[in-house]
């Protein structure tokens, strides 16, 4: 055990340093990569990692290469990750052989026919108390245990992860505020929604946050089925009053954070995040129905953002499933 602590030691102490400022990191992304990087050369572990839970999925927003082959922005399974039952408090944050806890056929663990003998995983937890995700690692073969020392730099390391997101998440609900507030200015005249023009900003500085942050975000895209009709029968005030009915239906129906848009004519566009595809499809369904009752028929498509499919790209696939619902009206 003390060669393992004079090890570890000797190892930080040989890292090469230069005098000058130590300065503070640009973002809660960049401290995650040098936790990860150090969390790697303070345990040995094959693979390190930052996590963010969302539903059933984990998804690894910064991570070390290694032979398990993980990359940022790949999901797994959250029933197939270690980290998970350690939340609930099956397990303990350390475990330096899976075998003292785990079934020998649970032990190909994370579905990548790898095995996880050797385990960390400590929650992120933010101010509120919720839980955001994990600082982990994982090693194919068991592992010395952990010293004290080790143990308390690792909880240091989490502590501060989570001080620096929760700082991070409060100044982007701040932001966010500032943001809606100046999106009142790219209104649309006719309904008050957001213009073609604060759509497209909405969903550049969304796909970001994504990123960064991976949160889960999906767009809909609503079309009004007959108003050329309205305005070749009934004239053009009636078709204002149609677009205008339909959008106050739309905007009551959607969630207070969702972002909702007038795109074109006839056209609407919502931006909401953090909802299942099992959800977005009721979403629309809702959606449909309030409209239908109000006697306005309109086409709808849904596509979910994926970290290999940008919300721009979600976008212009729920206007193909729209088109694809319209035309199947005949």
């Amino acid at each position: 055990m003390q060669d393992d602590v004079h090890s570890s030691t000797d190892r930080l102490r040989s890292s090469p340093t230069q005098p000058g400022p130590v300065l503070p990191f640009s973002d809660f992304s960049a401290a995650s990569k040098a936790a990860v990087a150090y969390l790697r050369n303070l345990t040995n572990y094959e693979l390190c990692a930052v996590t963010r839970l969302e539903g059933n999925e984990s998804l690894f927003l910064s991570v070390n290469e290694s032979e398990y082959k993980i990359k940022v922005g790949d999901t797994l399974s959250s029933d197939d990750m270690i980290c998970s039952r350690v939340l609930r408090g099956e397990f303990p944050k350390y475990i330096a052989n899976t075998s003292s806890c785990m079934a020998q056929n649970d032990l190909s663990a994370i579905g990548l026919n790898m095995q996880v003998r050797a385990h960390i995983g400590v929650p992120l937890i933010l101010a509120d108390r919720t839980v955001f995700g994990t600082i982990c690692a994982m090693n194919p073969d068991p592992m010395p245990e952990l010293n004290p020392l080790q143990i308390s730099a690792i909880e240091l390391i989490a502590r501060m992860l989570s001080t620096i997101l929760s700082l991070e998440l409060q100044s982007l609900d701040q932001r966010r505020s500032y943001e809606r507030a100046k999106m009142e200015s790219e209104s649309d005249e006719l309904t008050g929604l957001l213009n073609r023009r604060g759509w497209d900003r909405a969903l550049h500085e969304e796909e970001i946050l994504c990123t960064q942050y991976g949160f889960a975000a999906s767009v809909m895209v609503i079309d009004l089925d007959n108003l050329k009709i309205v305005n070749d029968t009934l004239g053009h005030k009636a078709g204002d009053d149609l677009i205008r009915n339909a959008a106050d239906i739309i905007e009551q129906t959607c969630r207070s954070d969702d972002v909702v848009a007038r795109t074109g004519g006839d056209e609407f566009a919502v931006l909401t995040r953090g909802i299942s595809q099992e959800g977005l499809r009721a979403f629309a369904r809702r959606i449909r129905i309030a409209l239908m009752v109000a006697g306005v028929s309109a086409s709808v498509g849904t596509s979910t953002r994926t970290p290999s499919k940008s919300l721009t790209d979600a976008w212009t696939e729920a206007d193909k499933a729209m088109y694809v619902s319209k035309r199947s009206k005949g």
